[in-house]
């Protein structure tokens, strides 16, 4: 079937014209029950929506039919999104803006939900809870979430409870909480999408309960976001690839200590306070830090980033693992900086390039019990040294590349390049 005729079907199916000059849904002669959202009563807006809207998502739901909202202007509010919900619009052109009063678009129990090309339009509205998201889907298990706007959300811009599926190719922006917040996530994939000018960061997965969440967060272009670019709060086995990371005011890509065995690969950053941060844990699994590229970090060594760690350093790393292959220019403070205190996993840091730092390489001489390895690195124009030990964020060593590290039995320092 092409996509004219389907189109024509769908339409015909829910007794919408064809056209729709006037912007509006066409559907004052729909007649049938209405699912009534569970929220407080409220006063509608002239020119309000939502029963209509309401009514024709409950109908192409329970039909299995894609429900085509034409090109326009629609305020509505309160909208739940009933499983098999399926919302198609023009790209760019079906606009739904939120009136106020409650939620925007929502679902609490469905299973399989799909919404594209549609804008949605939060008009700084305030939502009834402010950890809600403009579009809020809970325990959806096949979600399929593509080239939607997301604009001006006072909460988050979309958020997700439990679920799983795909989001791919949106644009959110202007949102007061994180452009995405996903709790307790199932093996989410979070890709192609473009972030910017949200308050409280940009991609964010968190567990309530420590546990492996299983997602992907690849090729996005995050852009002046506020804390953190992508932050994984307890999200263990997380892969975060490919990802465009600019004009940041905090931290690009953080993963707290409860978030093992992620792997961090290919990101560009450029401008952050601090680039990667993988913070240490009691988990053995191994994380990857390779290949990503770092640039203009932020002089923010007195601003106690999380936990009074400083500011102005490109790849900060305390779990067990590998970071190689990475690129570091521009960092004022520190290029690689290597454990916090005793907290420090056995770490092999090799083949990377760092360049323009305060110093090239801090590592920990307060956890020399761990085995830590850092060979054959390229360190070009750092000042303050190619690799120093540390003692928290203060310089406890002179550059061990020269006095060597016989005093920390743990610790390799050898065949490092330094021009």
């Amino acid at each position: 079937m092409n996509r004219r005729a389907f189109l024509f079907g769908t339409i015909t199916s829910l007794a919408l014209p064809a056209v729709a000059r006037s912007g509006t849904l066409g559907l004052t002669e729909l007649r049938g029950s209405l699912t009534v959202p569970e929220t407080p009563p409220v006063i509608r807006r002239k020119g309000d929506r939502s029963v209509e809207l309401q009514a024709a998502i409950n109908r192409a739901a329970a039909a299995g039919r894609p429900l085509y909202i034409p090109a326009g202007r629609y305020e509505v509010s309160n909208i739940r999104l009933p499983d098999r919900t399926r919302l198609v619009g023009v790209p760019g052109e079906t606009r739904l803006v939120y009136s106020g009063g409650g939620r925007f678009l929502y679902s609490e129990d469905a299973r399989r939900l799909s919404l594209e090309g549609l804008t949605l339009d939060g008009a700084n509205r305030a939502l009834t809870d402010e950890d809600d998201g403009l579009l809020s889907l809970a325990f959806a298990e096949e979600i399929d979430l593509s080239r939607l706007l997301v604009l001006g959300s006072a909460g988050h811009g979309i958020a997700l409870t439990r679920s799983g599926g795909n989001l791919l190719d949106c644009r959110i922006s202007g949102a007061t909480g994180a452009g995405v917040m996903s709790t307790e996530g199932r093996a989410l994939t979070i890709a192609g999408n473009a972030v910017s000018n949200c308050k409280a960061g940009g991609i964010h997965l968190r567990r309530w309960t420590a546990g492996d969440d299983g997602s992907t967060v690849r090729d996005n272009s995050i852009d002046g976001v506020g804390r953190a670019g992508i932050r994984l709060s307890s999200a263990g086995s997380v892969r975060v690839s490919g990802n465009d990371l600019r004009a940041l005011e905090g931290l690009a890509i953080v993963a707290d200590a409860t978030s093992p065995g992620a792997s961090i690969s290919n990101n560009s950053i450029d401008g952050a306070m601090l680039g990667i941060a993988l913070f240490g844990g009691g988990d053995d699994r191994l994380s990857l830090v390779e290949g990503n590229i770092i640039r203009n970090l932020v002089d923010g060594r007195d601003a106690g980033v999380i936990g009074g760690r400083a500011g102005g350093v490109g790849i900060h790393v305390e779990t067990h693992g590998s970071v190689t292959g990475n690129v570091v220019e521009a960092a004022p403070h520190l290029g690689l900086s290597l454990g916090w205190g005793a907290t420090l996993g056995s770490v092999v840091a090799s083949g990377n390039v760092i360049r323009r730092a305060g110093a090239g390489i801090g590592v920990s001489v307060l956890a020399s019990e761990q085995a830590t390895v850092i060979t054959g690195n390229l360190l070009v124009d750092v000042p303050g040294g190619a690799v120093r030990g540390m003692r928290f964020a203060e310089f406890a060593t002179g550059d061990l590349t020269r006095v060597g590290a016989a005093a920390w039995p743990g610790l390799t320092v050898g065949e490092n390049r330094v021009a």
